[in-house]
């Protein structure tokens, strides 16, 4: 008696890609956490990614997403305080009013 089980294309493919993801996470040693654990220590596995260990997360032992660290940005404005410091001469005296007394009455 033969038996005979027609899968299709489609499931090889996903054993494929299962099994490709798998290799790459022991040679990488990438850590796997179900959804459950990972809702229950969040801040534990966003540590652990600010660190720059990944973690793959799981649905039923099938991964489903990946927590990996961003890449830095560098700051946008570059300005460091004091770095043009003496490169501004003040001319007045900063005591004295900016208007003259007798030009007052011209404002009210």
């Amino acid at each position: 008696m033969k038996c005979s089980l027609n899968l299709g294309l489609d499931f090889h493919l996903d054993i494929v890609i299962y099994m490709t993801k798998y290799m790459v996470m022991m040679m990488y040693k990438i850590e796997r956490a179900n959804v459950g654990q990972v809702k229950e220590h969040f801040s534990a596995y966003v540590a652990k990614a600010e660190k720059g260990e990944p973690t793959l997360v799981c649905r039923r032992n099938r991964p489903v997403a990946e927590l990996v660290p961003i890449a830095r940005q560098p700051a946008a404005n570059g300005t460091r305080l004091g770095s043009a410091r003496g490169s501004v001469v003040v001319e007045c005296d900063l005591n004295e009013p900016a208007i003259a007394d007798t030009d007052w009455d011209a404002l009210t």
